[in-house]
């Protein structure tokens, strides 16, 4: 294994207790190691005059789903090895697609291979409807076992539940509804122990009964629920507060770009609507102008974002799509302070993702660290310079983006990339899912042979 040792860098890590304070980084293979563990050095990266951090995490990206290849077909959104680019320009680490279904797991995988080499994770899109007989009989083990061995077998983490409500057929041409205040305490139960987050729209949480408990889950873009015209900024922002819900922030910020939102096919709204496999609609559409310093609200939300450990984001298709990222971090860093932007973007969208090992420099964390330049001035200006310009990025100990060679990513150190963990699919333990809905065993069946040939 290769040892690096990053020498007299300008350290800021929260959980290091480290704001500014000089000192070497050992990185040994794909970890971090303490610097008295160093048997022997393989080369010494003189880190004197920048600033050194764990490497950022987008907790809510949209990168490669059918909606996103549409996108690029028409010229409306940037292609892998862009995205890749500006992420690591950003000093961004690893990237999480929210939801893919089970159908396109394995395009999802290939796309994200493209990204290579940040590192990527995908959460699992899942439709209620086919958890309906285990639902319909309480049995939440079933439930966690079942979801558990899908999500190993297709190399997903997490799952993303576009409603949080069950509609199903109770009798010929009738149908009723399991409402969220039912549902969400059975699926926290069920999927406790599964790796990776449970995320919703935080617009769909928002309108349903007050007194829900929907804490342990993740709400996806939360700043997408001060459109709601019925809810007061106070109400709002109360209302988020006092849930307990973990999320990432989604703000909207006033320069062009593409907006991706649930849709409905038949609402005569204008622009692109595409069916993404779940009986739900993605549309894309441009971002209204706005001027993010001037709404009130959003800044409320985001002055009490840190008291609940939410991560930031970008209520784009994902941060890559910033091109302003200088101007957006300039803006945020007039209400926060940069201890709290580096909290927001490393150690809560860590924990948003369930990866203990990222987000930090403490040894044992995964070697992804990010190299930026000294501000010019202690101001929200200089430090938005800073963090528009990471100078390096290590990415499981290996250098993947230095600015000083031009503007590309490095690939020669890196290993061939690896395929997601396969399982065998155990048609027992899925049968009383039923036939002809997505998750059924002949589906996951033939995906994971198609996936793994």
């Amino acid at each position: 294994m290769k040892t690096r040792i990053l020498q007299s860098g300008t350290v800021y890590d929260i959980a290091l207790g480290c704001e500014g304070k000089i000192q070497d980084i050992a990185l040994c293979g794909d970890r971090i190691i303490p610097l008295d563990q160093v048997s022997h050095v393989d080369e010494v990266v003189d880190a004197s005059g920048l600033v050194v951090t764990a490497a950022a995490l987008d907790c809510a990206a949209h990168v490669a789903f059918p909606g996103v290849w549409s996108l690029r077909a028409r010229g409306l959104f940037p292609d892998a090895e862009t995205l890749a680019l500006r992420y690591a320009q950003r000093g961004f680490g690893h990237v999480h697609e929210s939801w893919v279904t089970v159908e396109h797991a394995g395009l999802a995988h290939n796309a994200w291979a493209q990204l290579s080499p940040l590192n990527v994770s995908i959460g699992l899109c899942l439709p209620l409807y086919d958890l309906t007989p285990w639902i319909e009989a309480q049995d939440a083990q079933s439930v966690g076992r079942a979801m558990d061995h899908v999500c190993r077998a297709l190399g997903l983490r997490g799952l993303y539940l576009p409603e949080p409500r069950l509609r199903f057929r109770n009798e010929v041409y009738k149908h009723r509804e399991k409402s969220a205040k039912e549902l969400l305490p059975f699926l926290r139960i069920a999927c406790a122990s599964l790796s990776g987050p449970f995320m919703m729209p935080a617009k769909a949480l928002l309108e349903e009964e007050a007194d829900i408990t929907i804490s342990g889950f993740h709400g996806q873009r939360i700043a997408a629920c001060l459109d709601q015209e019925h809810l007061s900024a106070s109400e709002t922002v109360s209302r988020l507060v006092q849930s307990g819900m973990q999320g990432d922030l989604g703000l909207s910020w006033p320069e062009k770009g593409v907006q991706l939102t649930w849709g409905d096919e038949f609402s005569g709204i204008q622009g692109f609507v595409w069916d993404v496999g779940t009986f739900v609609f993605l549309q894309a559409k441009p971002l209204p102008e706005k001027d993010f310093q001037s709404d009130e609200v959003a800044l409320a939300l985001m002055a009490h974002a840190m008291e609940k450990g939410w991560a930031f984001s970008c209520r784009q298709a994902n941060l890559a799509l910033v091109q302003d990222w200088k101007a957006l971090v300039h803006a945020v860093l007039k209400c926060w302070t940069v201890r709290e932007w580096l909290a927001a973007t490393r150690v809560h969208a860590a924990k948003a993702l369930g990866l203990a090992d990222r987000g930090h420099l403490c040894p044992g964390a995964q070697a992804d660290v990010a190299l930026y330049p000294q501000p010019e001035d202690d101001t929200p200006a200089g430090w938005a310079q800073t963090f528009s310009q990471c100078q390096r990025l290590y990415v499981k100990g290996r250098l993947v983006y230095d600015a000083s060679l031009g503007h590309r990513m490095l690939r020669s150190e890196l290993e061939s990339k690896k395929g997601p963990e396969q399982t065998e699919m155990d048609q027992g333990l899925l049968h009383p899912i039923f036939e002809g809905l997505s998750l059924r065993p002949q589906t996951l069946i033939r995906l994971v042979a198609r996936h793994g040939s």
